[in-house]
């Protein structure tokens, strides 16, 4: 089962990281935390369409490191196709090399978080009136891709308790 990765994706303010946490405690996984938060913390500024681009970078680097790890699964709380997504809602030109790295890397599962968590302002989250329009295209995204991907909903009980029934469902194949 080795090198499988896990991707849990969705909208800002959709519990991701929580989840994510919960998992990695769970399953003594290897985890790759959201790249962008600390790449934009670290920011005197803006972001630019170059820094986001440098965070995919980043996301690709990571997970290949966390690869190496000795671990059942590689859980990552980032992913190209959110990058895909970001670059769209800012009409900024997505690379080839992006689309063909979303392809490449396709991972064995993707654990969609659904938007029926209430909106938590931070810092760094701004879509807080579009949501249904970007969990729309998180789906048409997965779709395209051919992915395996699994809904994530309800309290952060629930949603504890589906992910990791899909991802033991995961580790039997």
């Amino acid at each position: 089962m080795s090198n499988k990765r896990v991707i849990v994706t969705g909208t800002e303010s959709t519990g991701k990281t929580t989840l994510c946490e919960q998992l990695c405690l769970h399953y003594q996984c290897a985890y790759v935390p959201d790249v962008s938060r600390d790449y934009i913390a670290a920011l005197n500024r803006a972001y630019t369409y170059k820094d986001v681009l440098e965070i995919a970078k980043g996301i690709i680097k990571a997970e290949d490191e966390a690869l190496l790890q000795p671990a059942p699964f590689v859980l990552s709380d980032n992913d190209l196709i959110n990058i895909k997504i970001w670059l769209q809602y800012y009409n900024w030109h997505v690379p080839q090399w992006l689309e063909d790295a979303i392809v490449d890397r396709k991972p064995y599962l993707f654990l969609l978080c659904d938007i029926d968590l209430p909106w938590v302002a931070d810092a760094q989250r701004a879509n807080p009136n579009d949501r249904d329009i970007l969990f729309q295209q998180f789906i048409a995204e997965l779709n395209k891709l051919g992915a395996e991907y699994q809904l994530i909903s309800g309290t952060y009980t629930q949603r504890l308790q589906s992910a990791v029934n899909h991802v033991d469902f995961m580790l039997t194949k």
